[in-house]
């Protein structure tokens, strides 16, 4: 019995390695092609974005900017006269440029100089594997450092910075203001992905098993429930889980059908990793300490992507910063419903203008 029971365990133990090793070596000599997108979707994509993409502003220019050798991020900027200051747009994930081209505009109209940067791994930045497709982060204190440095390349001296940031590009830019010293005078925040929303497993228990296949080598791996654009069946004037407007919820889809490269979507292992173990440095008050300058943050009550009471901790353990939430709201709150993004400008200018004395840091 006793043997029967080693040879058990020894079998099992076999398989786990051998499937281990499948995955691994799948993982890492994967090929990549992008989904093909058929003549009749292509014109559906068109029809559904017909009249629902705004304009760059007059003066908006895409730039490059290159925060180290070899990583090339898409930027741009748009002035503004007598500007009461640049703003820094940074996109959630999966974000864009052009599919936030209304908020800018909006803020840019308000009379600030907007400054919008794709960090790695999204839009038309640096993709750092070689499945461009893949949601991947190899640090967060990377994606803050090029922020920093974006920052600092765009602010003008006399003249106060403020950042409006997205979901991911929220939490990166909360790392930033801990960890990189910028002179910032405010933050809006708008639904921040300060901690991902587990489901019914806990976030500990998800960090674990992050932490675990990645140190076996399967961090380049697709996470469960993860998966290549496009969602399947690819239908557009739809609602979903992330954005109750069927007349919004796939422009998103339908920017990625008419240009590939702007296509991320699925997350790895390494992402949920990285983004597991950096919440629990935005939770400790003492890594937050340094932020002392105003701080708005916006939630949503339907929140199915990131957790809105987490959120609503976080604010209450800053020096500063107060909470608007929009009880009906889902996660895609800058698509959802125009209205309630132009409340959140109005708040988030109002905020900027009543910061614009010297910066706190």
């Amino acid at each position: 019995m006793i043997t029967f029971i080693k040879r058990s365990a020894q079998a099992i133990l076999a398989l786990v390695v051998l499937a281990w090793f499948i995955t691994f070596i799948a993982v890492k000599f994967e090929s990549h092609e992008y989904t093909k997108i058929s003549a009749k979707q292509r014109e559906q994509a068109s029809e559904y974005l017909a009249g629902k993409v705004t304009p760059p502003p007059s003066g908006w220019a895409f730039e490059t900017f290159t925060p180290e050798q070899g990583v090339s991020l898409r930027t741009g900027s748009v002035d503004a006269p007598n500007a009461k200051g640049t703003i820094v747009f940074v996109p959630g994930f999966t974000g864009t440029i052009e599919m936030s081209m209304e908020t800018i505009t909006q803020l840019n109209r308000s009379g600030f100089r907007v400054a919008a940067i794709e960090y790695r791994g999204q839009g038309k930045s640096y993709r750092p594997l070689s499945n461009p497709e893949k949601g991947y982060v190899e640090d967060f204190s990377i994606l803050a450092s090029d922020v920093a440095k974006f920052a600092r390349k765009v602010k003008r001296d006399g003249e106060p910075l403020f950042f409006f940031s997205i979901s991911k590009g929220a939490h990166i830019t909360m790392r930033m203001a801990a960890e990189q010293g910028v002179d910032v005078n405010a933050f809006a925040l708008v639904v921040p992905m300060i901690q991902i929303n587990s489901g019914d497993m806990s976030h500990s228990t998800l960090s674990n098993i992050a932490h675990t296949l990645n140190a076996i080598g399967l961090g380049e791996m697709y996470a469960p429930g993860s998966a290549q654009w496009p969602p399947l069946p690819l239908v557009f004037g739809e609602a979903n889980g992330c954005n109750s407007n069927p007349e919004t919820a796939q422009l998103q889809s339908a920017m990625f059908a008419l240009d590939e490269s702007l296509r991320t979507r699925g997350v790895t292992i390494k992402w949920l990793k990285e983004t597991t173990s950096s919440t629990q440095k935005l939770l400790d008050p003492e890594f937050m300490k340094a932020l002392t300058q105003p701080v708005k943050v916006f939630t949503a009550g339907d929140d199915r992507l990131v957790r809105t009471d987490i959120a609503t901790e976080f604010c209450a353990s800053l020096t500063n910063c107060s909470v608007t939430h929009f009880e009906e709201a889902m996660h895609c709150i800058n698509r959802e419903s125009q209205d309630r993004m132009n409340e959140i400008i109005r708040q988030s200018v109002t905020l900027f203008e009543n910061s614009s004395s010297p910066a706190l840091n």
